[in-house]
């Protein structure tokens, strides 16, 4: 008995200590991601850039991440997931370091390629090995810790680009930005990679599908297996409107309060980096929490998040169309906080879709999915729209007509879900 104590203790402590680990290389990880978006101005000014190579920027590094995705997924599979991790971690900080000594938009471009290389062999892996210190009921709490980094992460992108650029200058932002994650490579690999799908046993729902086979042999029938996922499908099909609508958010919206409110960058960048951090965070693990006392399960987890960006959705047309500068950070408020209420439930929807040995594969597929239907195409097209309307208020209309979009999505595929709890039609 006390050594089966002792174990269960171990295995406690191994799990908090790869959440605390993995959420602050999270943090890290948005943080360098967003860190263009409040430096816009400077970049323009200094590299002869317009409104849609901004917007390339972030399209660029997507790409690159979508696709790389499913591949470091395919390597996990074989290779240490904790060697994945600290690789990736330490391309993309010497690429973000690396974008401090451009002198051409080509050269920044490059160097952004290369961060969505690193970003993508985290982000791939880092939930899947996260997801097996943890039960599927404790699942969706643990994954809202994790996630809750995002709006932490780009909310201090916001802030620290904004401050460092007006003292020191835009290069500075990147070195700055780049630096710390040179030692969470190292920290990294001290982490415990547990046993693949340790917990799944515990839940019939994650187990008992024909779905959940463990034959990674196949790219071709891995994917067939997680088309035939009706949770797989629906969780990312909402995801995809849901980062078409966060992407454009993300990017455009200090620059929008600039030009279409008049607020300064140092003003517009702290107070939506302010709004995420607060709203962003309590959201994220609220949603978690939600989603824990429903029982995690991928139905309740669907609903809840449909809920979450009907609310989303009006509450954003608020933030971008009032004139008062409190209504414009109340209205953002309520959207930030309600849309990151989603990210906990709908990954572990995702990652309950299939067996432990594909997860890494199917957050890989998702990834590819949600950025080359979302956030690659959404920041270039809301900066194309800006540039040929010269009204950036008409192409930020794009963003509550996505949120809505999953909202309805995610609904509807919740209550059918609760109908029919069958996933193979």
């Amino acid at each position: 008995m006390t050594q089966a104590k002792s174990h269960a203790d171990a295995s406690i402590r191994s799990a908090r200590i790869a959440l605390v680990t993995l959420t602050a290389i999270n943090l890290l990880n948005y943080l360098d991601r967003y860190l263009i978006a409040g430096i816009v101005v400077p970049l323009k000014d200094a590299l002869g850039a317009n409104d849609a190579d901004i917007g390339l920027l972030t399209s660029v590094f997507l790409l690159v991440y979508m696709v790389a995705s499913p591949i470091f997924g395919i390597m996990a599979r074989r290779t240490s997931r904790t060697f994945i991790l600290a690789a990736g971690i330490l391309i993309w900080s010497l690429a973000t370091i690396g974008s401090g000594f451009v002198n051409t938009l080509t050269q920044l471009f490059i160097m952004r390629a290369i961060v969505g290389i690193g970003e993508a062999a985290y982000t791939t892996v880092g939930p899947a090995m996260l997801a097996d210190h943890y039960s599927p009921v404790r699942r969706p709490f643990a994954l809202s810790i994790f996630y809750a980094a995002i709006p932490v992460g780009s909310a201090l992108s916001y802030i620290a680009s904004g401050l460092i650029v007006d003292a020191w200058g835009w290069r500075e932002v990147f070195l700055a930005g780049g630096a710390p994650g040179i030692a969470l490579a190292i920290v990294c690999l001290k982490l415990k990679d547990p046993p693949r799908g340790q917990f799944d046993e515990l839940t019939s729902e994650i187990t008992a599908s024909p779905l959940h086979t463990h034959s990674t042999s196949n790219i071709i029938a891995n994917i067939k297996t997680m088309m035939k996922s009706r949770d797989f499908v629906t969780a990312t099909a909402g995801y995809i409107a849901f980062t078409f609508a966060f992407g454009a958010l993300a990017v455009w919206m200090p620059y929008y309060l600039q030009s279409a409110r008049g607020w300064s960058v140092a003003s517009s960048t702290t107070t939506f980096g302010i709004v995420l951090v607060v709203s962003g965070f309590v959201g994220t693990i609220a949603g978690g929490a939600v989603a824990k006392r429903l029982g995690g399960g991928s139905a309740s987890c669907l609903k809840l998040c449909g809920i979450c960006m009907a609310v989303a959705a009006p509450s954003s047309i608020i933030a971008l169309y009032c004139q008062d500068d409190w209504l414009i950070i109340l209205g953002l408020t309520i959207s930030s906080a309600f849309s990151f209420a989603t990210q906990g439930p709908v990954n572990a929807v995702i990652l309950n879709s299939v067996s432990a040995l594909l997860r890494p594969f199917a957050i890989g597929m998702s990834v590819l999915l949600i950025h080359l239907l979302g956030d690659v195409p959404s920041p270039w097209l809301v900066g194309k729209i800006s540039d040929s309307t010269m009204d950036i208020e008409f192409a930020m209309g794009l963003i509550p007509i996505a949120m809505g979009i999953s909202a309805v999505v995610w609904f509807v595929a919740g209550k059918s879900r609760q109908q029919n709890p069958q996933r193979i039609q």
